[in-house]
């Protein structure tokens, strides 16, 4: 069993998380699992953080986890703690032996035949993991500039790696993951990257894990149970929305749903290409620049003298329009005068849309669940 939970800060995941995984390993216990641990990612670096662990380890007390310390190299931290299943090798050593069954061969002198007991794991948080893997080493900001792509395949590689080692190695894992991609404020290059590899981490994970759920506000929506069916064909089709943070895997995403589609940039295309095209992605980049004023002339009133006129123009230029879009309305209201107008007028724009769609959907990490229309198998 593999189950990412995911959501924003404050949520109220972490409780939802230790909860369920409690529960998996009750109804584990009398099958042989070998224990429960809860593998801590984050570094006591200051005393902010030294906090946030203190009120985590309270929130776990009593509830019968070992905690784990592992800040990087998830596989090679954790090798010696997790065996896999049933190996049955001799003296399988201390790199492929559950720590349960290691003891009981030093304590009670039982057989040195590994059995293959597996413990139910709780890993927290995997945005931790992340930002230790990447901003550790000390030279790790000039290599950012230099090999952008590849520390990015790097990290994310090294990573999950670690992931299919629990995942093969343990009765039930859980992965708390954090939602960081839903604000509009302009990022630096390093925090550029460190979304872009939390993005690809939980896309890969949500395409291994048995259930993702996404906790807002504390009442969990699972976001993963089934696969949706394919869109209906484009023929006599309305609008369509595909919507979630940045670095979800939306556009992939709509590929799949809409394969024969002619799609438009809404980071470069052309103004027309909004009435053209059969979709647009980065739509919420077209809006930017539209408020910009980088089209018609410079003068920003073109389509957009108000969110109504422009979703309406869009409604009867192109009525089966696909629009990809990030949401962008989340985390602090901006200090930048254009970043706020920015934000509230997107906002505006998408409710209309959406109203509008036929068929809305929403991406967490890769996963789409169908928020308005359509149906699930």
């Amino acid at each position: 069993m593999f189950h990412v939970v995911t959501g924003g800060s404050g949520s109220g995941k972490s409780a939802y998380a230790e909860d369920r995984i409690v529960e998996y390993a009750g109804s584990a216990a009398a099958r042989g699992s070998a224990g429960l641990y809860y593998i801590a990612t984050m570094m006591p670096f200051d005393e902010e953080t030294k906090e946030r662990i203190r009120r985590h380890q309270t929130m776990r007390a009593g509830k019968g986890f070992q905690t784990v310390e592992c800040y990087r190299d998830l596989k090679k931290g954790l090798e010696d703690i997790f065996c896999g299943s049933d190996c049955g090798e001799e003296n399988p050593g201390t790199a492929f032996m559950c720590r349960e069954h290691k003891a009981s061969i030093l304590l009670e002198g039982t057989s040195n035949k590994c059995q293959g007991h597996k413990p139910s794991v709780l890993l927290e948080c995997m945005s931790n993991l992340v930002a230790n893997e990447l901003f550790s080493e000390p030279d790790c900001g000039d290599r950012m500039k230099k090999e952008y792509e590849a520390v990015c395949d790097q990290v994310t590689g090294a990573i999950m790696e670690g992931i299919h080692f629990l995942r093969e190695r343990c009765a039930i894992l859980v992965v708390v993951t954090n939602e960081v991609f839903s604000e509009c404020a302009q990022d630096s290059q390093e925090m550029r990257l460190y979304k872009k590899i939390l993005g690809r981490v939980n896309q890969k994970m949500a395409d291994l894990a048995d259930q993702v759920t996404e906790v807002v506000y504390g009442i969990p929506e699972d976001v993963k149970k089934g696969l949706v069916e394919r869109a209906r064909d484009s023929e006599g089709r309305n609008m369509r929305m595909i919507i979630g943070g940045a670095y979800q895997g939306k556009l992939a995403y709509a590929k799949a749903l809409y394969p024969d589609i002619d799609w438009a940039d809404g980071r470069c295309c052309e103004e027309e290409a909004l009435v053209r095209c059969g979709g647009i992605y980065h739509f919420e980049s077209y809006i930017a620049r539209m408020l910009r004023g980088e089209f018609a002339g410079g003068d920003g009133q073109t389509k957009i003298s108000s969110a109504e006129e422009f979703c309406q123009y869009i409604s009867e230029q192109n009525p089966g329009l696909i629009i990809v879009s990030d949401e962008i309305g989340y985390g602090l209201v901006p200090i930048d005068a254009f970043d706020r107008k920015y934000r509230e007028e997107t906002g505006r724009i998408c409710t209309r849309l959406a109203e509008f769609a036929d068929r809305v959907d929403r991406v967490v990490c890769g996963v789409g669940t169908v928020i308005k229309g359509g149906e699930e198998r």
